[in-house]
C-alpha cells in the first residue's frame, strides 16, 4: 500500500517541518508544490528524506500589492502528480493542519483495512495552542455534532476542484459534487482521531491575515475569528499531537 500526502506552501517555514514530521509517520511519500517562498520552508522540506519538491509559478495579482497562488489550481496540480506515483490513497491537507496522535499512530491501519473510496476528518481550529474553537468542528444549529470534511481518497475517483473564491469546490468524474456522500463511499472519522488546524495560534500573526485578507480584496468583509468563530475552550484530551 502506498499513501501519498500533498501540500501546497508558500513562506510555511513555521509549519513545514511539523507537518512532514507527523505525515512521515502515515504517508510513505510527500509531495510539497512551493508557490514561492522567499523564507526557510524548502529548506526545512528538504531535511526530510520522503519528501519531494516542485515549484508552482502561477500567481494572481490582487488589490494593494498583495499576491496569492491560485487555491484550486495549486491543489490540481498537486493531485497529477500524486497520480504519477500511483499511489493507493491521496492525503490532502493545509500545511498548518497535522494529524493528531491517535491518527498518526493508526492512519495507516485505517486505510489498510477499510472499503471506501473517500476518508473525511473532523478538524479542529486551535486559537493559541491549547484551546479551539468547538463550534467551528460541529457547526449544526445546536453545535452538538462532529462535521467532519475531505481528507483523502483513492486517485482513481477522479477528483478535481473548481476554483470559487476565495476557495472552490469539487468534481467527481468531471461532475459538480455538492456532498461526496451523495455519490461516493465515504468513511467519516470521528474523535478520538481528528485534524488540528494551527490557522489560528498566534495572535499577531492572526492579526495580519485577517488585514491581508481586507486588503487583498479575497474576503473584503473578513472579521477576526474571535467574532465569527463562537466561544473558546480548552483542547479535549485526545487532541494531542
Amino acid at each position: 500500500m502506498r499513501i501519498v500526502a500533498m501540500v501546497r506552501t508558500r513562506d510555511e517555514e513555521r509549519n513545514i517541518g511539523r507537518f512532514c514530521e507527523t505525515y512521515s509517520k502515515i504517508a510513505d511519500t510527500i509531495l510539497v508544490a512551493d508557490g514561492g517562498s522567499s523564507d526557510r520552508t524548502l529548506k526545512i522540506a528538504s531535511s526530510f528524506p520522503n519528501v519531494e519538491i516542485r515549484p508552482f509559478t502561477e500567481r494572481t495579482e490582487m488589490a494593494a500589492g498583495h499576491w496569492r497562488n491560485n487555491d484550486s489550481d495549486h491543489i490540481n496540480f498537486l493531485i497529477a502528480w500524486a497520480r504519477e506515483y500511483e499511489a493507493d490513497w491521496i492525503i490532502l491537507d493545509d500545511c498548518d493542519c497535522v494529524p493528531n496522535y491517535s491518527l498518526q499512530q493508526e492512519g495507516r491501519l485505517i486505510f489498510r483495512d477499510i472499503s471506501h473510496d473517500v476518508v473525511m476528518a473532523v478538524r479542529l481550529y486551535l486559537w493559541g495552542t491549547t484551546e479551539h474553537f468547538p463550534y467551528m468542528a460541529k457547526p449544526d444549529e445546536n453545535h452538538e455534532n462532529y462535521e467532519a470534511s475531505l481528507w483523502a481518497w483513492r486517485p482513481e475517483i477522479d477528483l478535481l476542484t473548481v476554483d470559487v473564491p476565495p476557495a472552490f469546490t469539487l468534481t467527481l468524474g468531471g461532475k459538480d459534487v455538492a456532498d461526496l456522500h451523495d455519490c461516493s463511499s465515504v468513511l467519516n472519522l470521528m474523535p478520538p482521531f481528528c485534524l488540528l488546524h494551527h490557522s489560528w495560534d498566534d495572535p499577531d500573526i492572526t492579526d495580519e491575515k485577517m488585514k491581508v485578507y481586507r486588503e487583498s480584496g479575497l474576503i473584503p468583509g473578513q472579521l477576526h475569528p474571535l467574532d465569527f468563530a463562537g466561544p473558546v475552550e480548552p483542547l479535549p484530551s485526545w487532541a494531542r499531537v
